[in-house]
């Protein structure tokens, strides 16, 4: 009985840790930028001291973030979090069918308020998570999600309106590249498409979003 009790006093999570695992993800969805990037930060220093399955839980309620009724604020902190779990090592390659997803979506993310959109902080949060995808795993692992990533991010670096988020997405793009290798015509598209390429608004449509149309795996996008 002694035995039995004192594993279950291992297994148990402190409620202080519950309490601040519990304000961490609230803060995520923060009216405050920079409140969203310090939970964002203190997600991934929690789960790297955590068991495996407790942290899974943290990842899960990270991707519940995502939703459609979610705040935009919701998004852009689930893709700082994200981005910092996989660049910490604790986002496990088997979430990646979960967490790829849900990245280009929020590459795309653009909700219309009033005279004006609300979603650029979340598409350039979105991009700087793929370039973490792109540092975090290996090319074998990367290989089952290429189809998705690649013509998500090229859209965004093509045809954006806004320059940091083109300029963010080309960026991802290019680290996959030159760390994966498994972008299609990789090599050939960043050439075109990089810093400068995607500097000007005309540019960016008219001349590289043409020559990526070009080739037949990106044309349907």
């Amino acid at each position: 009985g002694q035995c039995a009790d004192d594993d279950d006093d291992e297994g148990a999570v402190p409620e202080e840790l519950e309490s601040a695992v519990e304000h961490m993800l609230r803060a995520l969805a923060d009216d405050d930028t920079v409140v969203r990037w310090s939970a964002a930060k203190g997600v991934g220093r929690i789960v790297a001291r955590l068991p495996f399955e407790l942290g899974d839980d943290i990842v899960t309620s990270v991707l519940e973030l995502f939703r459609e009724a979610e705040e935009h604020t919701a998004w852009h902190g689930g893709c700082l979090a994200l981005a910092e779990l996989a660049r910490r090592g604790l986002l496990l390659p088997a979430r990646l069918g979960d967490a790829v997803p849900v990245v280009c979506l929020a590459l795309a993310y653009d909700v219309q308020r009033a005279a004006h959109s609300v979603g650029q902080h979340v598409r350039d949060a979105a991009a700087y998570a793929c370039w973490a995808f792109a540092r975090a795993y290996a090319p074998a692992v990367m290989a089952a999600h290429v189809h998705a990533l690649a013509p998500a991010l090229l859209v965004c670096a093509c045809f954006d309106r806004e320059v940091n988020c083109r300029r963010a997405a080309a960026a991802a793009f290019q680290e996959h590249v030159g760390r994966q290798g498994t972008f299609a015509h990789g090599i050939d598209i960043i050439t075109v498409c990089d810093y400068h390429g995607v500097g000007s608004r005309a540019r960016a449509y008219l001349r590289v979003g043409a020559f990526v149309g070009g080739f037949p795996e990106y044309a349907p996008a």
